[in-house]
């Protein structure tokens, strides 16, 4: 998640609307759910029957993080296809971005030791945890225009490549069948956390349904169908792909993001 520390685990990044979250301002900007240059993600598995446990402890520490305004966001999945846990992206627009957000934890684990308390407690309950940072590949996927804070779901597929075939995942890439999910792709690739070359490919999803739709037949031809596939056998090492459900309890996002779809991010908190 989003508090590595002395544990071995990564500090997470701070946001672009930190200044909106810290002024308490309403104005949403255009860019305000757009996929971030940088992504930490954190990969946690649980102790047999220490899911309900780890749970309950990252409500409190979401409330914590309210109580005392501090501007560090995450958004929080649990996965709903593969092995059972969680799944932690943390998004900065640079790597100097999470420097700075690491200095900040810093001062506040000073300050409040409870959230100390509250992370070692859930580093007590996980089984594994693995920590990755990828930076945003502007020319692959479909991400104009896409705006993280509508979906509800994520399909993401991680695809490792032999070393020495990177521009052979773009080359594929550009050759895949596209989906038909309405909201577009983003495509990040790994800087640290991994041995191989590695690939993280983000679909946000409205819906489950969405998940269920099956690539266009209109797109490559067959002979782009067969190079995609000639080129994932020779390149490719790895690739797996699952849905993860959002859980906007166990996220603590900045308000021009959870301005994108209140009732989600913040439900019962715009009635009147």
């Amino acid at each position: 998640m989003k508090l590595r520390t002395a544990a071995g685990f990564l500090v997470a990044a701070l946001c672009a609307e930190i200044a909106v979250a810290q002024t308490g301002s309403s104005a949403t900007s255009a860019s305000s759910g757009a996929p971030p240059k940088i992504g930490l993600l954190v990969h946690q598995q649980f102790l047999t029957g220490k899911a309900g446990e780890r749970e309950q402890l990252e409500l409190e520490t979401c409330k914590k993080f309210e109580e005392f305004g501090i501007p560090i966001p995450w958004i929080e999945m649990e996965s709903v296809t593969g092995s059972p846990g969680a799944l932690f992206f943390d998004p900065a627009n640079s790597l100097e971005e999470m420097d700075r957000a690491g200095q900040l934890l810093s001062q506040m684990y000073s300050t409040h030791p409870e959230l100390v308390q509250l992370q070692n407690e859930i580093e007590a309950r996980l089984a594994s945890s693995k920590t990755i940072i990828a930076r945003r590949r502007d020319d692959l996927g479909r991400s104009d225009g896409l705006d993280l804070s509508k979906a509800r779901y994520w399909r993401i597929t991680v695809v490792s490549v032999r070393p020495g075939h990177e521009s052979d995942f773009a080359e594929a890439e550009k050759l895949r069948p596209a989906s038909e999910a309405e909201m577009g792709e983003v495509v990040y690739e790994v800087d640290s956390g991994t041995t191989l070359p590695t690939f993280v490919v983000i679909e946000p999803l409205r819906s489950l349904g969405n998940a269920e739709r099956k690539p266009e037949t209109k797109g490559p031809t067959e002979k782009g169908r067969r190079d995609y596939e000639q080129i994932a056998r020779e390149a490719f090492s790895m690739v797996e792909s699952n849905l993860w459900a959002i859980h906007p309890e166990m996220s603590h996002v900045s308000r021009g993001f959870a301005s994108g779809d209140p009732e989600f991010w913040t439900p019962g908190q715009n009635k009147q």
